[in-house]
């Protein structure tokens, strides 16, 4: 079974049904039986804040719930301590603080794509984006697939 997260960008182009979203599909098979398609919740308030600084229209927000209603979302407001000791250590690592493994140079990530990155390394979901902001942590924390 295939698993991905879906970064925020990605989400945008699903939204506006792009040529990218058909490059996408075509590629990744988001929609088919055998994908898992998993949303952060902070990817829901970071897209919800997208489209209400573009003043998208109710048409716009309908298709974003719709979407919305075929993934699964995962969230961070638990106990879980993996996904805490996940974000501590890829937010050390990317600080260039990690005093086991040193990445060399300090990265910044917001902590909105701290929360993703580790989201998607507890999921075991393939990360989808459009971004550089987890080249990275490809390979190392989490498999980043970008667009």
């Amino acid at each position: 079974m295939r698993r991905y997260l879906l970064d925020t960008g990605i989400i945008v182009h699903y939204v506006r049904q792009s040529p990218l979203y058909l490059k996408i599909e075509s590629n990744e098979k988001i929609t088919e039986q055998d994908c898992i398609p998993f949303i952060s919740v902070v990817t829901m308030g970071e897209i919800l804040s997208f489209g209400t600084q573009r003043n998208w229209g109710q048409a716009k927000f309908q298709s974003l719930r719709n979407l919305f209603s075929k993934l699964v979302v995962l969230d961070i407001n638990s106990n879980d301590n993996k996904l805490l000791e996940t974000y501590a250590e890829i937010d050390s690592y990317s600080k260039n603080k990690l005093p086991a493994d040193k990445l060399g140079r300090s990265i910044s990530m917001g902590k909105n794509d701290l929360w993703i990155a580790a989201t998607s390394k507890v999921a075991n979901a393939i990360l989808l984006t459009i971004d550089g902001d987890f080249d990275h942590l490809n390979g190392k924390y989490l498999t980043v697939k970008k667009y």
